[in-house]
């Protein structure tokens, strides 16, 4: 990991022309370092670290890479907008690419998680709606017959992508509002689920890494509500800008002990890690019989 860390010094002091880089944790404390050192407001740089923005204070550069990084800088003078821009995506690649073989499991853990499991899921659920639609309506139920075979396909795609590391077929030429109202028509298909409501207030042009997770998010989420919850009201609702966007999954079940053992706990770790590796921030308020909000604020780059 030093090597790593070593790397982010290195990047930011090539795209600030700055004369010394520093790494800070979420503590927040240094731990790396090159070139003369600066002062560092230890306050300020764990606000920034929250909001996730680059922030520049008299000659100190404060750029976040993740919610657990930042990189503070020294600067000799201004940096150029585009620099400070592309820093966080090339930080995230770099850290991504010396990540060690364990967090290479865990990943891969993860993947198989969010996207077989999910997507069998999925046909479990589209099936249920075809045997009850089959005899009351047809037409409907051919449609549920249709999209649980274009999933399978796209389990399959997705199964192999995980090899090659390529996007989930389910986002492939679609965009993500389409694909968001795919996956929610889909479970909102099922008896029962009259009181779930979608809101697309926002169909914003985003990177295909923030992309993915967004939609993995949203799946993870959607898949707990109708599972564990219990809930008679669940609403998805998309939302954002030019530079940030904001997906939240609100329902009114059960809810549950946010560190405490629970049946989505293991979805709930994958949510946030999707999150913190975009740059962005995954958030959930829930307790015992209050229901449950995922509300993820990530960067549309």
């Amino acid at each position: 990991m030093s090597a790593a860390l070593d790397g982010l010094c290195a990047l930011a002091r090539e795209l600030t022309r700055a004369r010394s880089a520093h790494v800070l944790d979420a503590s927040p404390a240094v731990v790396a370092s090159a070139g003369p050192s600066v002062e560092v407001d230890l306050d300020l740089a764990g606000r920034i670290l929250h909001r996730g923005l680059p922030v520049a204070v008299r000659r100190t550069l404060y750029l976040p890479v993740n919610p657990g990084l930042l990189v503070v800088v020294g600067q000799r003078r201004a940096p150029r907008a585009e620099d400070v821009a592309a820093f966080a995506p090339l930080a995230r690649q770099l850290l991504a690419e010396c990540a060690d073989p364990v967090r290479e499991r865990e990943r891969l853990a993860r993947d198989l998680h969010d996207s077989i499991v999910q997507t069998l899921y999925g046909i479990s659920l589209g099936a249920g709606t075809a045997a009850e639609l089959m005899h009351g309506n047809p037409a409907h139920a051919q449609e549920s017959l249709a999209w649980i075979q274009e999933t399978a396909a796209a389990g399959l795609t997705d199964l192999r992508g995980i090899i090659l590391r390529l996007r989930p077929e389910t986002l492939v030429g679609a965009g993500l509002a389409t694909a968001l109202k795919g996956l929610f028509e889909t479970l909102h298909a099922v008896p029962g689920r009259d009181g779930w409501g979608l809101q697309l207030d926002a169909d914003p042009v985003v990177s295909p890494e923030v992309e993915e997770a967004l939609y993995r998010i949203a799946l993870e989420a959607l898949g707990n509500a109708a599972r564990h919850a219990g809930a008679s009201q669940v609403t998805l609702r998309l939302a954002g800008d030019d530079t940030h966007v904001v997906l939240e999954v609100v329902d009114d079940g059960v809810g549950f002990v946010l560190d405490g053992p629970h049946p989505g706990r293991l979805g709930v770790r994958s949510m946030r890690e999707r999150a913190a590796l975009v740059g962005g921030r995954l958030e959930i308020d829930t307790a015992p019989g209050a229901g449950t909000v995922v509300r993820a604020a990530l960067p549309t780059g």
